[in-house]
């Protein structure tokens, strides 16, 4: 997951600024709008977790995924600096994943 930066202005003074891309993909998994009870909010957390931990790649199982998609699309209040982050997730490509035969 590669890292980017947005601008931001402090003052008047206009700066770019990593992103914290994993952070606020983690978070939107906590938005009260999705109304979590508490064997949900567990849940969130594990998914939460695995995305913090990830490394470069981040592979999500399709309930996974689908728990992140459905987060992006009831958040509201996204700003113009949160754009590539809902790209990411929204246009992120399936993989196929296969189970390797063990060779004995």
């Amino acid at each position: 997951m590669k890292a980017f930066t947005v601008s931001v202005r402090d003052g008047d003074i206009k700066r770019e600024v990593n992103y914290g891309l994993k952070e606020s993909m983690a978070a939107l998994l906590f938005q009260p709008a999705l109304k979590l009870n508490s064997v949900s909010l567990l849940r969130q957390d594990e998914l939460a977790k695995k995305i913090i931990d990830s490394g470069d790649e981040l592979l999500l199982e399709e309930e996974e995924y689908l728990r992140l998609k459905v987060a992006v699309d009831t958040v509201q209040g996204l700003g113009q600096n949160d754009v590539e982050l809902v790209r990411r997730i929204i246009n992120a490509p399936e993989i196929e994943v296969t189970a390797k035969n063990k060779q004995d």
